[in-house]
């Protein structure tokens, strides 16, 4: 697992990472780029239940310059949004194991997609998920699905062999 703790560009304490346009944007908790390493499991945390989540590094949703990050979770996937209100976001898949997310933040082009572990115990859990949250939700989920089609596609084409 490889971290960045100096790379602080933004304030508060949420350590998030967008990869928007090949763009890596790093605050200062505790999210991180992983390396191809075995990740150990995280304390006793309790596992989250399915459903929809918002996690900031405020304790209050849509406040400027802090970041957030909300995901569906339905069984052990998850799909969200790296956010900043009133800014880019960057979409996400993954799996969830106890209170930490292990996902891909697909960066556009989907070649620049970077593996990420997101601790979601260091940051504040936000109860109430709003319209503009959801609708980030939403555009995830649809391009992720694009994303995973792609992959589809894209892998059968490596494959090929010529005689």
């Amino acid at each position: 697992m490889k971290r960045f703790p100096q790379a602080s560009i933004l304030s508060g304490s949420l350590k998030t990472v967008l990869a928007v346009s090949s763009a890596l944007v790093l605050g200062s908790t505790g999210i991180a780029v992983a390396e191809p390493t075995n990740i150990a499991a995280s304390g006793s945390a309790a596992p989250l239940a399915d459903g929809t989540y918002l996690y900031g590094d405020t304790d209050q949703a849509n406040q400027i310059g802090h970041g957030y990050v909300v995901f569906k979770k339905q069984g052990q996937t998850v799909t969200g949004a790296f956010f900043y209100p009133q800014s880019e976001f960057s979409c996400f898949t993954g799996t969830a194991k106890n209170q930490r997310l292990e996902v891909l933040s697909l960066g556009s082009p989907y070649e620049n997609a970077l593996e990420v572990e997101v601790p979601l115990t260091k940051m504040h859990h936000i109860k109430s998920v709003g319209d503009t949250e959801q609708n980030s939700l939403s555009m995830c989920q649809q391009e992720v699905a694009a994303y995973q089609k792609q992959q589809q596609i894209a892998a059968p084409v490596t494959q090929w062999t010529t005689p």
